[in-house]
């Protein structure tokens, strides 16, 4: 069996940079770290007087309505999202937030984020 040794180079790195491309599927957690974290901080816990924890919030506990409404409109100093964030990605962030930090929440999908936009 003869292998071609061209098509085999380009299909190891076309699956090596698929992972690694800007363009491939962020998680919760990797768009939290980029768009969250710097005010609600790593491990969800905020900045005391600053900016609310996340870890064992009531809101965030509650509807993951509510925390996706958070994220369409924006409260207090924390912004909108929409247009800066697809409703997929809203509701990866949604579900991240609602199921770490010792939290524990129903999922909900893009499809509901989408609605309430």
């Amino acid at each position: 069996m003869k292998l071609n040794y061209a098509l085999a180079t380009t299909l190891l790195l076309t699956f090596f940079f698929a992972g690694h491309s800007p363009l491939a599927e962020q998680s919760g957690e990797e768009l939290f770290l980029q768009n969250c974290a710097e005010c609600h901080q790593e491990d969800g816990r905020g900045i005391s007087n600053v900016y609310p924890a996340l870890a064992g919030n009531e809101l965030v506990l509650g509807n993951g309505v509510d925390v996706a409404l958070v994220l369409i409109i924006g409260r207090g100093e924390m912004p909108s999202f929409v247009g800066a964030m697809s409703s997929t990605e809203m509701a990866k962030v949604v579900n991240y937030v609602r199921n770490a930090f010792g939290n524990q929440g129903e999922l909900i999908s893009a499809e509901v984020i989408q609605s309430l936009d």
